[in-house]
């Protein structure tokens, strides 16, 4: 869901007085619940549970994967308890295809845009057939409609509804980490000019996702990382894919030109991915703190907590 969608349903639901966010990360949930206030948002509570195994990584999910995500995340919601506060979640990128297509004519329901997307999914990923798939429609450009469609392994979806069913949690908004971030820095990229790039680093995936000259998502790709202390042996690939991904976007249509490009990270890989990318990128990147605007109660330590996680705990409703 992106803020084409959020500013309609804010319309109907004000927002709330805080949020829960949940992340996946390798093999680690982490929850946050984090209360909005006149300067930004108070993170209240934290809490983290490891399991046996990597979410979204296998094809299908195992009964015992299920039973011990259901366990975890029984055990998170009595730690932080949802109330009446919108649940929202950040899955790992690379659990979704990310694709926005151009289309003549639209059909009117969600159901037949789902379908549509699918259909041509399927044609470069096959695995789609499995997956739940999901659109928004975006705006016009040459005459022709732009939709946006993102696709999930359902077993894994189902999974985890179910472990946040059996907790008494109800998630509000189910979506990849860096559509979190992309929603959270919005404002931001708005003040900008011409295309740009928000480069994801997290401990188990990268991503990158461009905007064109409106500041509409036009392109999404992620890849798993290696886990361990070790990941850092990874920047200089992860920097060379990123430029080849930015220069084939740039390529693909007259009149691009990439203007801005932010980093996510935790601020210690923040700090020395730049580097690298600096390194290959036509304009030097901007670091964008995500933990700016946040407080924290005494105990709770926010320097290590991924991204995507802050960015789910501000409110998208």
């Amino acid at each position: 869901m992106l803020p084409l969608l959020n500013s309609f349903v804010a319309r109907f639901w004000p927002l709330s007085s805080g949020t829960v966010g949940l992340g996946i990360s390798g093999d680690w949930l982490v929850v946050v619940r984090a209360e909005r206030t006149a300067e930004g948002h108070h993170i209240t509570h934290l809490a983290q549970e490891r399991l046996p195994f990597m979410p979204f990584q296998a094809e299908n999910p195992r009964a015992e994967d299920s039973l011990a995500l259901a366990q975890a995340i029984q055990r998170l919601a009595i730690a932080v308890p949802q109330k009446h506060w919108p649940l929202q979640i950040a899955l790992p990128d690379p659990a979704a295809i990310f694709q926005v297509m151009k289309f003549d004519s639209l059909p009117g329901t969600e159901r037949e845009r789902a379908a549509i997307a699918r259909f041509r999914l399927e044609k470069e990923w096959p695995a789609v057939t499995e997956m739940e798939c999901t659109t928004q429609v975006l705006n016009e450009e040459a005459g022709q409609n732009l939709m946006l469609a993102l696709a999930v392994q359902r077993s894994w979806l189902d999974c985890l509804r179910d472990a946040c069913r059996s907790a008494g949690w109800v998630p509000n908004v189910i979506d990849i980490a860096v559509n979190h971030i992309f929603n959270r820095i919005h404002d931001s990229i708005c003040e900008t000019k011409g295309d740009g790039a928000l480069i994801l680093i997290e401990a188990d995936s990268w991503s990158v996702l461009l905007w064109d000259h409106t500041h509409r998502p036009r392109f999404v790709r992620s890849r798993w990382r290696d886990g361990g202390d070790e990941n850092k042996a990874d920047y200089e690939i992860v920097a060379k894919d990123v430029e080849r991904l930015v220069r084939a976007y740039v390529l693909a249509e007259t009149g691009r030109k990439i203007e801005k490009v932010y980093l996510s990270a935790t601020e210690d890989e923040g700090a020395e991915f730049s580097k690298y990318l600096d390194a290959r990128m036509r304009v030097p990147c901007v670091y964008f703190n995500m933990t700016k605007e946040f407080t924290v109660a005494t105990g709770v330590p926010i320097q290590h907590i991924a991204p995507g996680v802050l960015a789910a705990a501000v409110s998208r409703l």
